[in-house]
């Protein structure tokens, strides 16, 4: 017997062993298997340690420890670093201004290419299409297979400061007094006519929501801002932190968007309609329709094995109390795990879930 093929029939019977499952995939794909994945040390592409991406890092890494898996993570592969990595079957660097997060978020990436990640829907979506920020790469990046979709509530938010008195983001156009708004949105932005060089023009801009990168500026000056627009949820996570921040800070006027915006916000993939719940900030002082980004895959290559995706979807079910104790609220829910819309779920995974019942 050749030497790959009994390191094959070894892993094999270990995976057994562990897991010992009723029915096995039909068809276990072997071929180009990892070494990381081999040898039951899988890299996953997460995000800071603070970063939701980051956390669904943890989860899994923690989840897979029950059966054996040793999960280095890599916390640097934020933003479209991931999936560029995964797809490409690239080391993962430093990103530019990584130095300047706080430094017990990240670690130094590891030398090894990445097996595993977790991003949002429509990031991942975006890269599959080569759109948004991967149109730059003119190629789209179709290898991609979803282990388990986790939901969350990240709601499309707009608010201004009391003092500056506005109470539409229609106002802000015609405005003669400078206007500051943190984050943004390029569909709201075009919807009411917002543009960056008309800020300018008028002694205001646009400032970046995170306290990282060349831009940096700090808590204090963020919640100062006239105009909040973005995603978020009451979490100090790094894309979610202006809005802990100046609802505290700043005394924030919660802002309703036209529902024809509302409409097209929907149509962008891994969006869908919401309701900003009572109380959610201080200064939410009503239910606000809105729009929410809820879905984040765990996803793998499509040359991940089959019984390595059966085992990270075996272990986040039967592990999903994990989620429920993080910064960030995720939920796992078995009638929308395996629910993924336009990128392929893993066959490895989707055996477990119609093992489970959860899926025909």
């Amino acid at each position: 017997m050749r030497a790959a093929t009994r390191a094959l029939v070894i892993l094999t019977a270990v995976f057994t062993i562990h897991f010992g499952h009723a029915q096995r995939p039909a068809e276990t794909r072997t071929s180009g298997v990892s070494p990381t994945i081999a040898a039951k040390k899988p890299v996953f592409a997460g995000a800071c340690k603070a970063c939701p991406w980051g956390i669904l890092a943890k989860v899994t890494a923690d989840a897979l420890a029950f059966y054996g898996y040793q999960t280095t993570i890599c916390w640097v592969c934020w933003s479209s670093f991931g999936p560029r990595e995964m797809a490409d079957k690239t080391k993962p660097v430093m990103p530019p201004g990584a130095e300047l997060s706080n430094a017990e978020y990240i670690e130094p990436p590891p030398d090894a290419v990445p097996d595993i990640s977790a991003t949002s829907e429509s990031n991942l979506i975006d890269a599959w299409n080569g759109a948004g920020p991967y149109a730059q790469d003119k190629k789209q990046r179709r290898n991609y297979r979803v282990i388990a979709v986790i939901r969350t509530s990240t709601y499309m938010l707009a608010a201004a400061s009391r003092k500056s008195g506005i109470t539409s983001l229609s106002q802000i156009k015609d405005r003669t007094q400078p206007t500051w708004i943190v984050g943004g949105n390029p569909i709201i932005f075009d919807y009411y006519g917002i543009t960056v060089e008309g800020l300018k023009a008028k002694g205001g801009g646009v400032m970046p929501p995170q306290g990282t990168g060349p831009n940096m500026v700090s808590r204090e000056k963020r919640a100062s801002g006239d105009v909040f627009i973005g995603t978020g949820l009451l979490a100090n996570t790094p894309e979610q932190r202006s809005w802990y921040e100046a609802s505290q800070l700043n005394d924030l006027v919660f802002l309703d968007m036209d529902e024809p915006l509302l409409e097209k916000l929907a149509l962008v993939p891994g969006f869908e309609r919401a309701t900003v719940p009572l109380a959610l900030f201080r200064g939410v002082d009503r239910p606000i329709p809105t729009v929410m980004r809820p879905n984040h895959f765990i996803y793998v290559r499509d040359d991940a094995p089959d019984d390595f995706a059966y085992a990270v979807a075996k272990a986040l079910a039967e592990h999903r109390q994990l989620f429920q104790v993080q910064l960030e609220p995720w939920y796992y829910d078995p009638d929308t795990v395996a629910a993924s819309k336009v990128i392929p779920m893993h066959p490895g995974a989707m055996q477990y879930y119609r093992e489970r019942g959860w899926v025909r």
